[in-house]
Formats: structure tokens, C-alpha cells, sequence
């Protein structure tokens, strides 16, 4: 549902969101103050009464969002562990096809580097526009291919080979585990609730009976921490998409201290 704001840069977002839930607060009690009473008659204990809704919603409504933040934020560390293991991965890969004989080694490893390159310089621009690339399923394809035509001739060469292609497929494990999590994301139904919750606290915020001024003070503030509790969930929802994104650093790191790359 909020998938639009990772177009967008995270102030922006950041601004949008917050301010929105501001607005809607602040107008609601500027036009709801003078009906307030006619609604709810006069004092002793109307606040009481807001109150004690409010906090019994309020408390619901904070755990699912203290929750779903935790959830997302935990998503979105699981999915940079992935990323890093799949780049150690590709790294054990590579030492391990530098024991091969030539030209092998040399293929197996231009193999290796340039599925290295495609991750950083194709996969990961467009993971972040929300796309998935399929070169890299064709990179592995060739990668597997030269390796299982390689014939072993010796002892030595046989439990290399035999290590490589356990290897391959730890690497081709956490690949797939990887793509998965790209995919994932807070369902719409689920937004729904975070939303229609998060107004109808808006609502009965508006209710209380205050000086205006006094009012649209307290009113703004529930409404920005309201609005900065969304965006967090947002930001951190898809996490391979946006400014907030996972981060490739894994595989730059390998790409410069295990292949040598610049």
C-alpha cells in the first residue's frame, strides 16, 4: 500500500506522512471544538470519559504498531543477512575454483566475477525500483554448467571438485533465500488496520474539551509521533526498495578483498 514512498527521498516521505496525520489532527479540532460540548454536554467528566476510551484503544493500537515495527525492522536485519551471506557465499566459491587446473579456473572465476558485477551494477539499482532482474539466474546457469562439465583426473582434483559443488549449492540456498525476502511485505489488509486505527485515535483526540490553543498543541504532537511511527513501518517495509535499503556492501567487500576487483 505504501510501496509509493520508496520512489520518493526518506525526508520527503518523512515530511508527507508526519505532516498529513498533523493536518488531519489540527482540522479535525479546529472544526470539531465548538460542537464538542453540544455532543457530549457540559463538564464534570466528559474528559474522563474521552480519556478512558482513548487509553483503552490506545493501548491496542500501541502494541500492534510497537509489533508490526518490531516485525519489519527485524525483516529488513534478516534480509542484509542474507545479502551477507550470499556474498561470503560467492566468495568461498571463488577460493575454492582457484585450486582448479586452467583454463577452468580462469572460466570459473570470470564466471564468478561477473555475477559479482551484475549483483552490484544491475540487481541491486533495480531491486531498489521494486524489480527483479533475471540475468543473474542465467550467470549461475553458465557458473553451474562449466563446473559440472569439468572431469576430475586426479585425487586431490575429485575432493576439490566434490567441496566445490557442495559449495555451489550453499551458495544457490542462500540465493534463493534472498530473492525470497525480496518479495516480502506488510499485506494490505494489515495497512488497513494501521490506518483506520490510527484515525479513529485522531478522532478521539479531537473529543477532548481544551483551551484550542492548548488542544491543537497536544493534538499536533500525538499526531507527529503517530505520523513518525507510520513512516517507520513504511520505510522499513520492503526492505531491498528505497533510500532505507539493504546494502550491497557485502559484495563490494568481497568483490575488492577476494577477487581483487576495484
Amino acid at each position: 500500500m505504501f510501496t509509493w514512498i520508496h520512489g520518493l527521498p526518506t525526508w520527503l516521505d518523512f515530511i508527507i506522512i508526519t505532516g498529513t496525520a498533523v493536518l488531519i489532527a489540527c482540522a479535525g479540532i479546529w472544526f470539531a471544538h465548538p460542537y464538542v460540548l453540544k455532543v457530549f454536554g457540559p463538564e464534570p467528566g466528559k474528559n474522563d470519559t474521552v480519556t478512558m476510551v482513548l487509553t483503552v484503544g490506545g493501548v491496542f493500537y500501541g502494541l500492534l504498531l510497537g509489533l508490526i515495527a518490531a516485525a519489519t525492522y527485524q525483516t529488513a536485519d534478516m534480509a542484509q543477512g542474507l545479502v551477507a551471506d550470499e556474498a561470503a557465499a560467492v566468495g568461498t566459491l571463488y577460493r575454492e575454483v582457484s585450486a582448479y587446473p586452467e583454463p577452468q579456473r580462469s572460466v570459473l572465476q570470470q564466471d564468478l566475477i561477473a555475477y559479482t558485477d551484475n549483483m552490484l551494477n544491475v540487481c541491486f539499482p533495480a531491486l531498489r525500483e521494486g524489480e527483479e532482474p533475471m540475468g543473474g539466474t542465467a550467470l549461475v546457469n553458465r557458473f553451474q554448467g562449466h563446473l559440472l562439465d569439468f572431469e576430475p583426473r586426479t585425487k586431490s582434483e575429485e575432493i576439490v571438485h566434490a567441496a566445490t559443488i557442495d559449495q555451489f549449492a550453499r551458495f544457490d540456498q542462500d540465493r534463493r533465500h534472498r530473492i525470497n525476502a525480496t518479495a516480502g511485505g506488510i499485506p494490505d489488509v494489515l495497512w488497513g488496520v494501521i490506518l483506520v486505527g490510527g484515525l479513529i485515535n485522531l478522532v478521539l483526540l479531537c473529543l477532548f474539551s481544551l483551551s484550542r490553543g492548548a488542544h491543537l498543541l497536544l493534538g499536533g504532537l500525538f499526531a507527529f509521533f503517530l505520523g513518525a511511527m507510520i513512516f517507520l513501518i513504511a520505510a522499513l517495509d520492503y526492505p531491498f526498495r528505497g533510500d532505507l535499503t539493504v546494502s550491497p556492501e557485502p559484495f563490494e567487500s568481497m568483490y575488492v578483498n577476494v577477487m581483487g576487483r576495484q
